[in-house]
């Protein structure tokens, strides 16, 4: 099993070789050097990200003790921007709250819902996620491979949407992005099978 270092070093290799690999790809695709640069980029850094991201679950590792942190800012962020840039699903889950008998606005009601629960999150959600994973258990397997892939290229995705420089990750680049996500657990298992 390889320590944080031996992952870092794995994972940097790959996403060396992901950044050359996601910069070929976008120019013989058609894409002109500065959306290869900006693919590269981010292949690299997504390889790199997720080569350290199954150890997530080992009580002692530092992509937990940064998730600790992280998870208390997704939790705010998550629901400040819900309220900001998905009102619909706001209302929508006030709607849901409605159908148990439970009167008021929808968007008032969908609120109450994501603070109820981000405080929950806040409250428990370390020890939840301490009883929910053990070391080397699903963050470590193939469905959790998969998933972080399809995570990555949804999130991709959804973001080139916004426009920007996010823009040069739709469609074919969105995948990219979602391959260099598979790549870098698959780094990290490599190094933990030796």
């Amino acid at each position: 099993m390889g320590n944080f270092n031996e992952h870092y070093e794995a994972g940097k290799s790959a996403a060396i070789i992901a950044a050359v690999a996601g910069l070929v790809i976008t120019l013989n695709g058609g894409g002109d050097i500065g959306e290869g640069v900006i693919v590269a980029a981010g292949v690299g850094t997504v390889v790199l990200g997720t080569s350290l991201l199954p150890d997530i679950d080992h009580q002692a590792s530092k992509p937990r003790e940064a998730a600790g942190r992280f998870g208390v800012v997704s939790v705010v962020a998550g629901i400040l921007g819900l309220v900001l840039f998905a009102p619909e699903i706001v209302d929508q889950l006030g709607l849901i709250v409605s159908t148990f008998g439970i009167n008021g606005a929808p968007s008032s009601l969908g609120l109450g819902v994501l603070l109820i629960g981000g405080i929950v999150l806040l409250a428990s959600g370390g020890e939840m996620f301490d009883s929910l994973t053990t070391h080397r258990g699903f963050t470590h397997s193939l469905p959790f491979v998969g998933l972080i892939g399809v995570i990555a290229v949804l999130v991709t995705w959804h973001l080139s949407s916004y426009g920007g420089i996010l823009a040069v990750f739709a469609g074919q680049n969105g995948v990219l992005v979602g391959i260099a996500a598979v790549i870098g657990v698959l780094v990290h298992l490599g190094v933990d099978s030796k």
